[in-house]
């Protein structure tokens, strides 16, 4: 068996939190409608998402990780079968055709590293072990928002007032690390998210992009001037219940 030992980043089920936090995890496609994720996971090669289950059927994608970026999308209908739970640990079993024949695999997480337990704010996914390989996945258990873009992880902390915001590049250049960020309400066209400022730019997570489906985007600004915008293509948000 092979196995990638990763740094990955997220991943995350759909679960409310009896201790008061709703987590919800999401993936974006550009041209196409946001679509609930069971789970997902940057692993140290590629970032995987498993789309929630209907009638058992899913869909898993798969981007590498590049030099410039995630590659192209991979995407394959899987079967997922019930989860088995067990000494604080879940796997649910996945299955899928290839070249004729069947492969099986699994997703393993937490039965107790989750937002059911008021310890954590985020449900740990361990692994995505997908045929012979397996894809460890990092876990950032108080974070309020985990998200990959094609060049980045970005992860944002908030404890009361105070909000942080850091990134992890892809290429494995220095990421940005700011303190003293804000949770905003941009309005109808823009919705809600999270934004930072520093050494004259402004860092801002929020969902909008002026149409009728808006998404989640990381916009930067000097000034007035926007000088990047990066869609997430997968990312987790968990926030305290109404």
């Amino acid at each position: 068996m092979k196995t990638v030992f990763c740094t990955a980043l997220l991943s995350v089920s759909a679960l409310a939190s009896a201790a008061g936090y709703d987590m919800k995890s999401t993936l974006q496609l550009e041209g196409q409608a946001a679509q609930p994720l069971l789970a997902w996971c940057d692993a140290p090669n590629a970032v995987i998402t498993l789309t929630t289950p209907q009638s058992g059927q899913a869909t898993l994608t798969m981007r590498d990780k590049q030099a410039k970026g995630l590659g192209p999308v991979r995407a394959f209908p899987v079967t997922v079968g019930d989860p088995d739970p067990g000494a604080g640990q879940v796997y649910t079993p996945l299955s899928w055709k290839s070249g004729g024949a069947t492969v099986e695999g699994f997703l393993h997480t937490s039965n107790v590293e989750n937002v059911r337990d008021p310890a954590y704010r985020m449900t740990h996914v361990n692994e995505f072990k997908l045929g012979d390989v397996t894809h460890r996945c990092r876990y950032v258990p108080q974070a309020a928002f985990l998200g990959a873009t094609d060049r980045r992880a970005v992860i944002i902390w908030q404890q009361g007032d105070r909000v942080t915001y850091a990134t992890r590049n892809f290429d494995g250049t220095p990421g940005v690390y700011v303190t003293g960020g804000r949770p905003v309400d941009f309005g109808t066209e823009t919705g809600w998210g999270y934004e930072f400022t520093a050494g004259g730019y402004t860092y801002t997570v929020a969902r909008g992009d002026f149409s009728p489906r808006p998404l989640m985007r990381l916009t930067v600004r000097q000034g007035d001037k926007v000088v990047q915008t990066e869609l997430f293509h997968a990312y987790s948000l968990s926030l305290p219940q109404p």
